[in-house]
């Protein structure tokens, strides 16, 4: 299996790309300009199934060649938008399990942050390898153990001794994301080699700083507001507000680049995976 490590110039890059498409929610900007610096070393081709596909956007910025893609997704709202994006020659409202498309007929699988969120995924893998011609591949990121145990909000709420609000403030954060499998790298390995699929490379995207962060702005997006609604709400204003904030924001995460110093231990990973022949 190739382990890659990427560069901070490549994740900066990255940021360039995506930000357009998230300027001003600063945790996906930064989660997804390592996935995206991470797929620059990906190649698919042909007919590609985007597993989890929203509405699009993400995919066509990712892989702007593609032409001939089905998308699959479980909310009927958010598949609509995907199949008005004009990115899709399909889209399904389906399980990630019972894909509604033939054996063997697709080259590729795309599933961007959407296997860990997944009930069943011995059986959401087994329906790729059936869907997957013999050679093609899945390419897809996942998030791993990292992401629950890194958790720095409600860490730090613990630390000052309000073990009850860390636990709910912990509880909330993974019910939104409903993260049924943050599973180690090994454990994502076994999972693959159980659908008879073959790891062939690994990129660790988010080593602990990132992770760190990341997961500290994610956590305070995504907390509940009393009056309904969550922290975001009024985030998001007051961000939008600032037309320098996607520039300045570009400083602090180059910043954090620069105080890494384990590439390998990440809360993320961007996987390749093969159907042999």
């Amino acid at each position: 299996m190739e382990n890659r490590i990427l560069l901070a110039d490549e994740v900066l890059r990255g940021y360039d790309a995506v930000c357009p498409l998230y300027p001003h929610v600063p945790p996906l900007s930064h989660w997804r300009a390592w996935e995206y610096a991470a797929y620059q070393h990906c190649r698919i081709d042909g007919r590609v199934l985007d597993l989890g596909c929203g509405d699009g956007r993400y995919f066509r910025l990712i892989w702007p060649e593609i032409m001939d893609a089905v998308g699959v997704d479980m909310e009927p709202v958010v598949a609509e938008l995907g199949r008005n994006s004009g990115v899709y020659r399909a889209v399904h409202v389906a399980p990630a399990h019972q894909v509604p498309e033939p054996d063997a007929s697709f080259d590729h699988v795309f599933a961007n942050c959407s296997l860990e969120h997944m009930d069943h995924l011995d059986t959401v893998l087994a329906e790729i390898h059936r869907c997957l011609k013999p050679h093609g591949t899945l390419v897809g990121s996942v998030v791993t153990n990292r992401f629950v145990e890194w958790s720095l909000l409600s860490n730090l709420v613990a630390m000052a001794g309000h073990g009850e609000t860390a636990q709910a403030l912990q509880k909330d954060f993974l019910e939104y994301h409903h993260l049924a499998n943050p599973l180690t790298i090994d454990g994502w390995a076994s999972s693959f080699e159980r659908a008879g699929l073959v790891l062939e490379a690994h990129i660790p995207i988010l080593p602990k700083i990132n992770s760190g962060i990341f997961l500290l702005m994610d956590s305070l997006w995504h907390v509940k507001r009393k009056s309904g609604g969550e922290l975001g709400d009024v985030i998001y204003p007051f961000l939008s507000a600032n037309a320098n904030f996607p520039a300045a924001f570009r400083k602090v995460f180059e910043g954090l680049l620069d105080m890494e110093t384990d590439w390998q231990d990440t809360c993320g990973a961007v996987f390749v995976v093969r159907k042999p022949g």
